[in-house]
């Protein structure tokens, strides 16, 4: 691979993990120290926000970690489950973390947030799959090695 195509990618990993750093702080942000913008623009919203918020953190790091469009497996696909997991542990800590600094805890917004990791896997997976079916099967290498 050339040195500028290996730029390009490395370049693609930073954007990826910095992104994904940057939303979940975000996340953090507005779900322990501040009220997020339009919480009140009409009922359910904050559902949406949380929803959303998961959804985009997600995609992301499991873009970032699990599966790197156009290059494959990430540096932790084989955590995949174990990533969706810590994210919707996430979602439940900071929803009693609420509860403790006078923020509503409510079932419902875990519950988005839940549906948001569930769709971003989704997501991922269908990406993964379409991406393999379109590079078509695997090229055949050498026969191994006859054993004496």
């Amino acid at each position: 691979m050339s040195s500028t195509g290996r730029s390009s990618e490395v370049l693609v990993d930073v954007v990826l993990w910095a992104a994904a750093l940057v939303c979940a702080s975000l996340t953090l942000w507005w779900s322990l120290v501040s009220l997020p913008p339009e919480r009140r623009l009409f009922e359910g919203v904050d559902k949406l926000q949380h929803g959303l918020a998961y959804l985009v953190t997600s995609l992301l790091l499991f873009l970032a970690a699990v599966w790197r469009p156009g290059r494959g497996d990430g540096p932790f696909a084989r955590w995949g489950v174990w990533v969706v997991a810590a994210l919707i542990a996430a979602g439940a800590g900071i929803e009693v973390l609420q509860s403790f600094i006078g923020r509503d805890a409510e079932l419902g917004d875990w519950v988005a947030e839940i549906v948001a990791v569930g769709l971003s896997w989704g997501a991922v997976a269908a990406l993964r799959a379409w991406s393999r079916r379109r590079a078509g099967p695997p090229k055949a290498g050498p026969p191994p090695p006859a054993r004496a």
